[in-house]
């Protein structure tokens, strides 16, 4: 006799009857999904007082709740929260060790609800590493993947390849990482993303139309246009919703500094036709942003810009190399939005600016405030591995040492695992 079969000798046979029913319908629970079934029902019926559960009641309520802990996890490509995105893999199948992979006849295609696409070329493998309900980030092993990623006002896309990062918001492009190599390469179809990594100091800029290569091993950087040809291939990334331009609440603007000159009057603000840079972005217009933010007034750009106004104009400024724009938007973003995520996230990028610009010492100081803001935050990974890098630098192996085993217990297939591990000692 199993264990299900004793548990269900010890009900009345009405009981028995709704447990079967139940398993019939809903499959086989784990011991565990049945114990957190019965712990919900006893929280919520021992609030009630007087309240006596029937065995037939109670074996039906806790297979309902258990029933609800089931399409959570049977579900297993949705998120926790109803606002979490999902996603589900056509033409293939998630593998015991959470990879999707492509063979000689299957080229799987990851579909997200917010209509972005991942696919799989022959024989690419890939982890979906994490899911929220601004975007996901996806770590390709190897081979080839084409991503077309919906842009929206709160996206947010992460790609590893290696030891290198590819931040998108929306756009369509070809990625592919050969390990044995170690060589990237990416084809930007539509929008402009951004590729940080070992090779270079900076992050490399990336624009429509363009193909980087990137060679660990022998630290090439290679940027040219793609030929005419494959231009004409690359197919259009989704258009943006009008439902993702909901602009956020704005707080109150923060006076100019004495002697600013003056600029627009407010009543000629509200008269100018709204900004897109949102869809410039996505469209890979990057100097168009900056320029417009330049002729209406930086200061007044920064003082009235929505929070996702900023955060466009200092991607755009960071793109284009404008790192004293770049600064001053992320600055103001937190002046005026720090309690929000992209507040926070401009420690971050801060930290960015900072280590290319002024030093180890300036940066440390921005990741490890992004870190205490949001520990959990989507840049968390990242930061935690660039203050291993510098503290190891600034402070040498022996304080870079806890740092790396931190790196290691919260993210031990990262980015920066391989540098952990080395100077943590640990195989």
């Amino acid at each position: 006799m199993t264990l299900d079969e004793e548990k269900d000798a010890a009900l009345s046979p009405n009981a028995a009857r709704a447990v079967e029913l139940a398993r019939r319908s809903l499959g086989t629970m784990s011991s565990q999904q049945r114990v957190q079934g019965l712990l919900r029902v006893t929280e919520r019926t021992a609030r009630r007082p007087g309240f006596r559960l029937s065995p037939l009641r109670a074996g039906a309520l806790a297979l309902a709740a258990a029933a609800a802990i089931l399409i959570g996890i049977n579900g297993w490509q949705r998120g926790t929260r109803s606002d979490r995105l999902s996603y589900e893999v056509e033409g293939g199948a998630v593998q015991q060790d959470g990879s999707v992979q492509a063979d000689a006849s299957s080229h799987p295609k990851v579909r997200f609800s917010d209509g972005t696409e991942v696919q799989l070329a022959e024989m690419a493998r890939a982890h979906i590493v994490s899911v929220n309900e601004q975007g996901a980030r996806v770590a390709l092993d190897r081979g080839e993947v084409h991503a077309r990623v919906v842009h929206r006002s709160e996206a947010q896309w992460l790609f590893d390849a290696g030891p290198f990062l590819v931040t998108v918001t929306g756009t369509a492009f070809a990625l592919s990482w050969a390990p044995e190599d170690e060589r990237l390469d990416l084809r930007l179809e539509n929008g402009a993303v951004v590729v940080s990594g070992p090779l270079s100091g900076k992050p490399i800029a990336v624009r429509a139309g363009q193909w980087l290569t990137l060679r660990q091993r022998t630290g090439e950087v290679l940027l040219r246009d793609l030929d005419p040809q494959q231009r004409a291939e690359a197919s259009p990334a989704p258009a943006p919703s009008s439902s993702d331009r909901a602009e956020e609440p704005s707080a109150a603007p923060v006076p100019d500094p004495p002697g600013t000159p003056a600029g627009p009057t407010a009543a000629a603000l509200s008269a100018e036709p709204r900004r897109d840079w949102a869809g410039k972005l996505a469209a890979g217009k990057l100097d168009a942003i900056v320029d417009e933010a330049q002729r209406r007034g930086l200061d007044v750009s920064l003082a009235e810009s929505s929070n996702e106004e900023l955060s466009v104009l200092a991607d755009a400024a960071r793109y284009t190399r404008r790192n004293d724009i770049a600064r001053q938007a992320l600055l103001a973003q937190r002046r005026r939005f720090p309690a929000t995520q992209r507040g926070k996230e401009a420690a971050f990028l801060l930290g960015r600016l900072a280590e290319a610009q002024e030093g180890g010492a300036a940066a440390l100081a921005w990741f490890e405030t992004y870190l205490k803001e949001a520990p959990q935050g989507a840049y968390a990974s990242e930061a935690l591995g660039r203050k291993m890098v510098i503290v190891q630098r600034l402070h040498g192996d022996a304080q870079a040492e806890a740092v790396a085993r931190a790196y290691l217990r919260r993210f031990p297939g990262g980015t920066y695992a391989q540098a952990a591990r080395a100077l943590a000692r640990t195989p």
